[in-house]
Formats: C-alpha cells, structure tokens, sequence
C-alpha cells in the first residue's frame, strides 16, 4: 500500500536528520547555510508547535496517538475510495506526526533545526504536516460541493442507496397481501 509506505519514507527521513542534527551538533549550536536567512539551529522543544503546552509530555503523546491511529486506520480501510491527493495528504501528515510522536515518547522533546529567523525553528516532520495540510485543503477547494463535486466519495455514500433499493425489491416480492398498503389521505 503506497499510502503506508509514504508514512514510513516520511518518519525514516525525519529520524535520519534529526540524528545526523543531534550527533554532530550541541543543543544551541547554529551554523549559517544561507547568510543570516537559514540557518540549521539544534533546538529541543519539548511543547507542540511554536512551543505551545511545554511540559504537557503526556497530553502530547496521547492525543496525537488516538488521531494519528484513527488516520491510519482509515487509510488503511477506505484508501481506494478517496482520491489519491486526499489519501497522500492523510499519508503526510500521519508521517510527520508520528516522526514527532516518537521522539516525544523517546525523549520527551522533538529535535527542530530548521530555521529561517523570522519563523519558529522546525524539523522535516513539520514540515510534512504542513504540506499535508496544504494538500488537504487544496482537496477540499477542487472537490467542494460549490465546484459541482463532493469531497465524499461515491464509495461512500453508496451503501445507503443501495438499502434504499434492496428494500424496494424485497417489498415487490411479496405476495400481494403482505405488501403495505398506501395511507389515503381524508
């Protein structure tokens, strides 16, 4: 399945990265890539994004497991009936959050090095949330029901139809005297 292996590329590159940040660097340690514009920075955040919920390890872990467990799941279970951009969105974002994710309950920080300055200092798992939820709200715009499609699937909503229609042919089975009869307005 792609999808799976998508999150798994993503959690390698991450853990590849960050390792390569965190034994040949000291936390703090900067070195310029780009002048003062981009500079790989070794920082430990041990909050969610932009630092936020410091010291919450736990809150941290176990929300993000019941999401992240739930989107996997899903995939697992309905990848052929969404389309592909969905799916790969999901994929991303599921990979990212489980790079982070195993180095919250690893370490109880996550290891970002990324840094621009102006922005928060991040890592490749963040960045690969970011971009799947790009493509997901990229998904929701083509496919929104104002551009003439919904971003549900047919798949989906097809069982529904088809007890509709099971119950009508099993009520043209009956024999004429088991059939419900119209209620007549008076």
């Amino acid at each position: 399945m792609i999808y799976l292996l998508v999150i798994f590329a993503v959690m390698v590159l991450d853990r590849i990265v960050k390792t390569a940040v965190d034994s040949s660097m000291d936390v703090g340690d900067t070195i310029p890539v780009l002048g003062d514009f981009f500079h790989i920075t070794y920082i430990r955040n041990t909050g969610a994004a932009f630092s936020l919920l410091e010291g919450h390890t736990l809150l941290l872990i176990l929300v993000p497991s019941v999401i992240i467990g739930i989107a996997i799941i899903f995939i697992c279970v309905r990848y052929k009936a969404y389309k592909p951009i969905f799916m790969f969105s999901l994929a991303l974002m599921c990979g990212g959050g489980l790079g982070n994710l195993t180095d919250r309950a690893a370490y109880a920080y996550v290891i970002d090095m990324f840094d621009f300055g102006f922005f928060p200092v991040f890592n490749v798992a963040d960045i690969c949330v970011c971009v799947g939820c790009g493509l997901l709200l990229l998904y929701l715009i083509l496919y929104s029901e104002k551009n003439g499609s919904d971003p549900v699937p047919a798949k989906a909503a097809k069982p529904a139809e088809e007890v509709k229609g099971q119950k009508k042919k099993a009520e043209k089975k009956k024999p004429a005297g088991q059939r419900k009869k119209p209620k007549r307005l008076k």
